[in-house]
């Protein structure tokens, strides 16, 4: 009985695991449930590595096909878990790629000292190039624009605005500029600059600035992709859920809802991105908050003919979302092929809800 028990537990789970895999190819618009598995992946994936070590510890049959479903499992499992040791190289083009969340400005996390510490993270790792999605920048406190260009040094720096929003100060004559959006900060000259057009939201698009590097450009795109915009009762619910609470029908249905759109809209704007990004022939590089997964439509959209940094460099899990549960990266580092990536690593601090990431590249030869 008790084997009979393992077996369909066993084939459930290989189940779920070729199912998971293909959520990277079935638009979510077509059907969006596919999407929570690729969500699961790392545990599902978790798993079946476990019932191939039960199953070749017990001499069963079923160990070859768990070895057989690993085997065609792992090009999705590489791009979630990374075996490279990881080391920092000195050489090259360093580049950032970091979601603030507004560097704290509703103070989320109780602690005044949080933009002064993304501040001096910065200042410590001195990338060359700096990508931030929710950019914040204003003319009263939080003078984030003119911080990084005149203490840091970043004296070239495209933004582009998603909302623009003048408050009244103190003294009523006088107001607070205050502007969102992303903003690409580079020591290097930037000689153009545009956004590519994923959609109608004002709050996800994609930025590119074409920067001059010894004497060769490089394209840099800069991109956030569709928010579930889950509220506090969410985070709440998905609490209770993690715990085995309880929770209402109905909140676990809003929940869904949100997703099924985020999925459906982030489906759409992953194509957008990746017809525009290969339209452009030169050495590029993508940086960005997709709010997706490695197993995942988009992506496996977006990436397609790219290299992923950490897939190449990386070490362990990479997690970018700051989360307990520590597997989920949603924030990538994408280039073209012939650009080298020397290392990749993701600095785990917890200054905003998403961890910065750091690469070193160098591109290639010219002929």
């Amino acid at each position: 009985m008790i084997k009979k028990i393992f077996y369909i537990a066993n084939i459930l789970v290989l189940i779920g695991l070729i199912a998971s895999c293909l959520a990277c190819y079935i638009d979510p618009s077509v059907f969006w449930p596919l999407q929570f598995l690729g969500l699961a992946f790392p545990f599902i994936a978790g798993l079946a590595v476990i019932f191939l070590f039960i199953s070749a510890g017990a001499r069963m049959f079923i160990f070859w096909v768990n070895l057989a479903a690993i085997f065609l499992a792992w090009p999705f499992i590489h791009t979630v878990v990374s075996f490279h040791l990881g080391s920092e190289e000195t050489q090259g083009i360093k580049i950032m790629s970091y979601n603030v969340r507004n560097f704290d400005l509703y103070n989320w996390s109780g602690n005044k000292d949080t933009r002064s510490a993304i501040m001096r993270l910065i200042r410590t790792e001195s990338p060359d190039i700096i990508c931030f999605q929710e950019y914040y920048t204003d003319e009263n406190e939080f003078r984030d624009t003119e911080y990084l260009r005149d203490s840091l040094g970043y004296q070239h720096h495209y933004m582009r605005i998603t909302f623009d929003k003048n408050h009244p100060k103190e003294i009523r004559s006088k107001t607070n500029h205050m502007q969102w959006g992303l903003a690409i900060f580079s020591r290097y000259e930037i000689v153009d600059k545009g956004l590519v057009q994923i959609g109608r939201s004002m709050a996800n698009q994609c930025m590119y600035a074409d920067l001059r590097v010894d004497g060769r450009l490089l394209r840099v795109y800069n991109t956030h992709l569709q928010s579930i915009h889950l509220g506090y009762d969410d985070y709440d619910t998905i609490e209770e859920l993690s715990e085995n609470q309880s929770t209402s029908w109905y909140k676990l249905k809003n929940i869904l809802g949100k997703m099924k759109r985020a999925t459906s809209a982030r489906a759409h704007q992953a194509r957008m991105l990746q017809d525009a990004i290969g339209q452009y022939k030169g050495p590029k590089i993508l940086c960005g908050d997709f709010n997706d997964a490695p197993v995942s439509y988009t992506y496996h959209t977006i990436s397609r003919g790219l290299k992923d940094a950490f897939v190449e460099k990386g070490a362990g899990f990479g997690s970018s979302f700051a989360t307990k549960l520590g597997v989920y990266r949603i924030d990538f580092m994408l280039t073209d092929p012939g650009i080298s990536i020397l290392s990749c690593r993701t600095i785990h601090r917890r200054l905003s809800d998403h961890y910065p990431i750091v690469t070193t590249l160098s591109l290639p030869v010219q002929p």
